[in-house]
């Protein structure tokens, strides 16, 4: 006996829909052919636009009628246009059913999630002072002016005083120049 491997690939099959197309004479049905949805759907509206006629009545019997036959083709026609996904109709409209009925923000342990609305926040924004002053500065304040002239005007500091810094980066940016020279 030889060993052999079988390899099997399994596709998703596709799905023909079932079509009504053709009357037992053999003429063709105006707006054809539908899917066999399609004429559950057309039979479900015209059924219910049929028990229901009183609440909604114009008292005219022909114009009820064509309102009757044109909603339930077109309740036939909008049905035609759900494209063909291998998920059941039924299941799909009871799962969204029943996300009507849940709570909207979910569950959490079992209790419905209560999100707050939102509100304007409303007060004053504060820039918190630098904890210590920066390099340079300490520097300035530190020499007195005395002993800046007493110095020679050869070694005096050609230094020029930098910009303050605003945020975190530029300070320590300022005293790695201060200290490097």
């Amino acid at each position: 006996m030889a060993t052999e491997e079988i390899a099997r690939f399994y596709t998703r099959s596709r799905r023909f829909p079932k079509m009504i197309g053709r009357m037992t004479d053999g003429s063709r049905i105006p707006g054809g052919p539908y899917t066999l949805t399609q004429v559950g759907f057309g039979g479900v509206a015209l059924m219910g636009l049929l028990v229901t006629r009183t609440a909604w009545t114009t008292n005219s019997v022909l114009f009820d009628m064509a309102i009757t036959v044109g909603a339930a083709w077109g309740v036939t026609w909008l049905v035609g246009l759900i494209p063909m996904t291998r998920r059941n109709l039924v299941a799909a409209f009871m799962d969204a059913a029943a996300a009507m009925f849940k709570p909207r923000g979910g569950r959490y342990k079992g209790q419905s999630i209560r999100l707050v609305r939102p509100h304007q926040a409303i007060g004053k924004a504060l820039r918190a002072a630098p904890a210590r002053p920066s390099l340079a500065e300490a520097e300035a304040k530190a020499v007195p002016a005395e002993r800046e002239t007493l110095a020679p005007a050869s070694t005096a500091s050609t230094r020029t005083p930098s910009p303050r810094a605003i945020t975190g980066v530029e300070r320590l940016l300022q005293q790695s120049k201060n200290i490097s020279n």
